[in-house]
């Protein structure tokens, strides 16, 4: 027995007539009665009986058709499987970002889209932009967004956004009533500073070294997500990528200009060595259209 005499067996048992089996299967009638024929008598039984016109699998058809059938089933699901794939659908993809990105922006950002890709399994992580540069060269993650380049032969970095700095102040400061904030205006502020490891220490401190102002570090925390919240209540004044806190309303926390406006980059890493999967290709482009926004190149 072969494929083709499954195929046969099985178009017959749906449609109860040889004519019709063929027209499904695009052969002629005497194809699938000869295909029938050969599958009996390799089976050692016959698969059918006549009533009324119609073609109905014996009671030991009836068993070889429930297998036949899961049989197909499965093709059917191998099927809608390669579509989903082709569509960039489905399949898995590992992201790796710094906190600033991961903790709370890329989530909002591809909801949307994993809302619509059913079959697409994403796992997002949390890492130092050194890590993110490692974890791509090893090819342990699909894809990883750093604030710093690296230079590595198994890995490709391209610049994906240059987001321009805020200043984040409580709702009702003094700050507040103001368009842009200065980086002198900060001088003698109550300051929430992010770790002496984060990458955004160094561009910050450089922002207020090159004004001259000394920055009054008053409560340095893991995260800017947690920045926000000391300075939603109060506590001081932050300097923050302009994707974090957007889930603060105004009369908690205000967000300003910085001037001179400070800038950061956004590398997008990828292993240079292997192809990149549809659905990671996929999740890429998503991601382009949901940093382009914060985009200073863009403008």
């Amino acid at each position: 027995m072969n494929t083709r005499h499954l195929e046969a067996f099985h178009a017959t048992v749906l449609t109860g007539s040889v004519t019709r089996a063929g027209e499904r299967l695009g052969i002629s009638q005497p194809a699938v009665s000869k295909l029938l024929r050969s599958f009996a008598d390799a089976c050692g039984f016959e698969l059918f009986v006549r009533n009324g016109g119609r073609l109905v699998p014996t009671l030991e058809g009836r068993l070889i058709a429930a297998e036949v059938e899961r049989m197909f089933s499965g093709t059917q699901r191998i099927a809608r499987l390669v579509e989903a794939v082709r569509n960039r659908e489905a399949g898995q993809v590992t992201i790796a970002a710094p906190a600033a990105l991961a903790a709370r922006y890329l989530g909002s950002a591809l909801a949307p889209l994993m809302r619509r890709q059913n079959d697409l399994h994403l796992t997002l992580m949390s890492r130092t932009s050194p890590q993110i540069g490692d974890l791509v060269a090893a090819q342990q993650i699909d894809l990883g967004l750093s604030v710093l380049p690296f230079e590595h032969p198994h890995v490709r970095a391209e610049i994906v956004m240059r987001f321009a700095m805020i200043c984040a102040v409580p709702a009702g400061h003094r700050l507040a009533e103001k368009d842009v904030v200065h980086v002198e205006d900060l001088s003698g502020e109550p300051f929430i500073a992010l770790p002496r490891d984060d990458c955004s220490l160094m561009t910050v401190d450089r922002a207020f070294q090159l004004q001259g102002v000394q920055k009054r570090s008053h409560i340095e925390v893991p995260m800017s997500e947690t920045a926000c919240a000391f300075v939603a209540d109060g506590a001081g004044v932050s300097i923050l990528p302009p994707f974090v806190g957007l889930d603060y309303a105004e009369d908690r926390l205000v967000r300003r200009r910085l001037v001179p406006e400070t800038t950061m980059d956004v590398w997008l890493l990828t292993p240079a060595t292997s192809p990149q999967s549809l659905a990671a290709q996929r999740v890429i482009d998503f991601l382009r259209a949901a940093l382009a926004p914060f985009d200073q190149t863009r403008t």
